[in-house]
């Protein structure tokens, strides 16, 4: 999945007035997370995919309904829909945690050769 397919369908489930430059912004906040909290990149490795992560994004399915969930959080927060962005919010903490979950049991990022161990 591109971060330009979110972006598509986040603007079908909620037509918003944001650039799509603020809302592919806003999912690179999350892919930057995701590589540098959960994958455990290296610096350098991150300013690369700092170029390249909008056409292949990290998480894919059965996961990657997190990136929709986070987009529309920013949209309602964006809007002062508190109560929306709060409900959107709890989604997506909860595909986000079982990503988490399943990103460890798999790979076990932190053991790992290369891994950065702090």
């Amino acid at each position: 999945m591109t971060a330009f397919e979110v972006v598509e369908r986040a603007d079908s489930l909620a037509p918003n007035q944001y650039s799509e430059e603020q809302k592919l912004e806003w999912l690179g906040e999350l892919e930057g997370k995701i590589h540098a909290d959960v994958m455990l990149e290296v610096p350098e490795k991150l300013e690369m995919l700092e170029e390249t992560w909008k056409e292949q994004l990290a998480v894919g399915w059965p996961h990657s309904d997190l990136y929709l969930h986070w987009l529309l959080a920013k949209l309602h927060q964006a809007d002062g829909e508190l109560e929306l962005y709060q409900n959107r919010m709890e989604s997506f903490n909860a595909s986000y945690q079982n990503y988490v979950n399943w990103y460890i049991r798999t790979y076990d990022p932190a053991n790992a050769e290369g891994a950065v161990h702090q």
